[in-house]
This record gives C-alpha cells, sequence and structure tokens, in this order.
C-alpha cells in the first residue's frame, strides 16, 4: 500500500552576509516522513544561511531518489518536493539498500525490513534469495532475516521456517525450493528447517 503524504511548512530564518530574511520553505515528502535522516534534514534546513546551502544540503542526502527545488522568484518561498529511496533490506546495521542496489546510510528508522547480517560480498545474492523464496505461489514465505557467514553459507529465517542454502546458491537448488514447497504444501507439512545444502535432496527437520 502506497504511504499517505505529508506535506509539511517549516518557517526558517535564513540570514545572508549582509540582510537578515525569513523564507518559508513548503516541504512536501511525497513518500511519507518514514526516516530518522528526515527529521535531521529539517534541522539541517532550518540552519542554513542562504539559497545555495539549501540546494547542498538537499543534494548530499543519499536517501532521496529524486527532488524538486523552486525558488519563487520575488518572494522569500521556498517549494522543496522529495521522492524518498523505498528500502528492502537493511545490512549489517550500516546501509539501506533499495531494489536497484542503491546503498544509503542506515540512520535506525523502524521499519519492517529484511535485516542481513554478515560478510556479504555481492548484494545481488540477498534480492535473489528474497525474490526467489518470496515469489514461490502456494506458501507465503515472508524472508524476516537473513545471516551469511563462511561456514554455514545462507541462513533465511522466514515466518514459515529457517531455508539453509549453504555457501553456493546455484538455480538448481532454487528449482529443489520450490518442488520442495509444493510437496509440502499439498502434504500439509510444516518443517522448521529446510536444508537445501545437500546435493542429493534435501532435508526436512520438524523440530522447534
Amino acid at each position: 500500500m502506497r504511504p499517505h503524504k505529508l506535506y509539511i511548512s517549516i518557517l526558517l530564518s535564513i540570514t545572508t552576509l549582509n540582510l537578515s530574511s525569513q523564507y518559508l520553505i513548503n516541504l512536501n515528502f511525497e513518500s511519507g516522513f518514514e526516516f530518522e535522516s528526515q527529521k535531521i534534514l529539517l534541522t539541517e534546513l532550518k540552519n542554513s544561511t542562504s539559497k545555495k546551502q539549501i540546494e547542498k544540503i538537499v543534494r548530499k542526502q543519499d536517501w532521496i531518489k529524486d527532488f524538486s527545488l523552486v525558488f519563487k522568484p520575488f518572494k522569500k518561498e521556498v517549494y522543496l518536493s522529495i521522492v524518498n529511496r523505498e528500502p528492502v533490506f537493511v545490512l549489517n546495521n550500516q546501509f539501506f539498500f533499495d531494489v536497484n542496489l542503491n546503498k544509503f546510510k542506515f540512520d535506525n528508522s523502524e521499519r519492517d525490513l529484511v535485516i542481513v547480517q554478515g560478510p556479504v560480498i555481492n548484494e545481488e545474492d540477498i534480492l535473489l534469495l528474497i525474490k526467489r523464496i518470496e515469489s514461490v505461489s502456494n506458501i507465503n514465505f515472508d524472508v524476516n532475516k537473513i545471516n551469511y557467514g563462511y561456514v554455514n553459507g545462507w541462513d533465511v529465517i522466514t515466518n514459515k521456517a529457517l531455508i539453509r542454502f549453504g555457501n553456493n546458491l546455484t538455480e538448481r537448488k532454487f528449482k529443489n525450493f520450490e518442488y520442495t514447497s509444493h510437496y509440502l504444501f499439498e502434504n500439509g507439512k510444516n518443517p522448521s528447517i529446510i536444508d537445501m545444502r545437500y546435493k542429493d535432496g534435501v532435508a526436512l527437520n520438524y523440530g522447534k
């Protein structure tokens, strides 16, 4: 569901070298008010001292996907419209990544995102895991957390089970996972662990 738009007007005092002026900044967050970074932006805008600095502040925000900045001529009024990047997962509590793997700094915002931990080299593997697991049609797997380690490889924690893929993500493993999901659905089985690391098949664990 698309988040509600939030329109905010804030009055900022902007002081140039020889002139003290007040600008009304009409700020429109088109994607909603979601990030702690947005609160920081408001503070930085309030402390800005010129039109040039306002533009510089906006351009340095890595969480902004697109923006429109208009200074009304002969008026002390600014119109700023911002579209946020939409994060898919957060890696090692350091960076958000969107669906195009654009990286922007994690700011501890409370979001319903996939949490990823581990020495991940290729972030595309994370998107691949999320896409292939959540695209299974008969069981609604929701990926909550992904752990990666050199020993165990990829461990994916979902709302249904822990899915273990090992170090190598291959098409054969994903196909076996799809076949296994169909089998589980048709037979009404709910394992706690689905282990895809075996060459000759899949191991299912029904323990807690």
